[in-house]
């Protein structure tokens, strides 16, 4: 890096306008979803498809999605991570587009294709805005990817409002797609050059200079360990979104108000944990600060299971999402520790272990659920926080060589 480089990354104008930028690219990365998301029953009926070929739509999404992620961290290490989000964002945009585009003409495959797209920008532009988290991390010495995913939390539940909205109000699907694709390209394109061109790239070696020997990513335990941790953190909280709601009608015969009612206890105490986490981990540190909060969701998810009384329920699903809120940012953030060449090739596989227990794990636990009940199916989530206490070592902070 150039000293001139260097000493205007270090101006607090310069810091304050980048993570303003990445605050803000995680707040449209979960917009932008969500707000699909919610119109679902639209898109199928619009496509005349069955539940199931849905979902078959759904998971091209998610090998798109994956493919982004297994080719994510070469990407970073040749271009850069500026170049990956700005890459990111432009597939989201075109697939999205694509996908409203179909819902429009009615035509599933191109809604299918279109998901492949977008899905691979979700892919690539998540680990290089993860990247860009937590380089600023170490270049700031202080927690920072927390909150972001705090901003994430938050354009999710805001896109989600936007459909909600706009179904209310009669707008068309594709014109909410189609408005929103072109906030996420102003937001992308106005915007990315206030973040570091050299962020995750990995310099190429002059004649005569050697590397300092590390270990494959793959091959290094802690990457492993990291990786399970992420997995058991991710399945747990995914199942939050997925079937607690369901829960509270089918075990606490709940009307969908109250259903409600304790999912937005649960999203609301993630959100703030994330908000106010980094504080707490830099001070008590990672380790105990990840087991402290996982003992918390033990506790809610205990109080759901046992007590059959709503509103401890209610305080439960507030207690599980506190338990789950800083598993993936803060596991990303101790997978960047060590050499920074290396960085965005670690947290790409770490982010892959989270991705995968989003593709496998809210299936897996449907029949899960069905067969022994949701409550019990619980117990399941349980023992994936148990396992998560002691894989949660690895997040003990390293040194970063540069």
């Amino acid at each position: 890096m150039s000293t001139k480089q260097s000493v205007s990354r270090s101006t607090p104008s310069a810091v304050r306008a980048e993570m303003l930028t990445l605050f803000g690219y995680f707040f449209v990365f979960g917009m932008v979803g969500s707000s699909w998301v919610v119109r679902l029953p639209e898109v199928r009926s619009a496509l005349d498809i069955t539940t199931a070929q849905l979902g078959l739509v759904l998971f091209a999404g998610a090998v798109g999605a994956m493919t982004g992620i297994l080719l994510s961290g070469r990407f970073v290490a040749r271009f850069g991570a500026r170049a990956g989000s700005l890459v990111g964002f432009n597939l989201v945009v075109i697939g999205y587009t694509g996908q409203a585009t179909g819902v429009a003409t009615h035509s599933v495959v191109l809604v299918a294709a279109s998901a492949v797209i977008s899905g691979l920008g979700y892919g690539l532009g998540d680990v290089a805005i993860n990247v860009e988290g937590t380089d600023m991390e170490k270049r700031l010495d202080r927690s920072l990817m927390p909150p972001l995913h705090g901003a994430y939390s938050i354009g999710t539940l805001a896109g989600a409002g936007i459909g909600t909205i706009a179904i209310a109000t009669g707008v068309p699907l594709p014109l909410q797609i189609y408005v929103l694709c072109a906030v996420v390209a102003l937001v992308a394109w106005s915007t990315i050059r206030l973040l570091p061109r050299e962020t995750g790239k990995v310099a190429p070696m002059h004649d005569g200079e050697q590397s300092v020997p590390s270990p494959a990513p793959w091959r290094d335990p802690r990457i492993i360990f990291l990786g399970l941790a992420i997995l058991s953190i991710t399945i747990t909280e995914g199942a939050g979104l997925d079937w607690l709601a369901l829960a509270m009608v089918d075990d606490y015969l709940t009307n969908p108000v109250q259903a409600s009612i304790a999912f937005a206890a649960m999203m609301a105490a993630m959100t703030l944990v994330r908000f106010t986490g980094g504080l707490l981990i830099d001070r008590f540190g990672r380790v105990i600060v990840l087991r402290v909060f996982a003992f918390a969701g033990i506790a809610g998810l205990l109080l759901i299971i046992f007590s059959h009384v709503y509103a401890l329920a209610v305080v439960g699903a507030a207690l599980w999402g506190a338990g789950v809120a800083l598993g993936f940012p803060v596991l990303l953030s101790a997978a960047a520790d060590g050499d920074t060449a290396g960085s965005s090739r670690r947290v790409s596989i770490v982010a892959s272990f989270g991705y995968v227990a989003f593709l496998v794990g809210p299936p897996s636990l449907g029949f899960l659920g069905q067969s022994w009940g949701l409550l019990n199916m619980f117990f399941v989530l349980v023992a994936l926080l148990l396992a998560f206490l002691v894989f949660a070592g690895a997040a003990r902070a390293r040194k970063s060589i540069t």
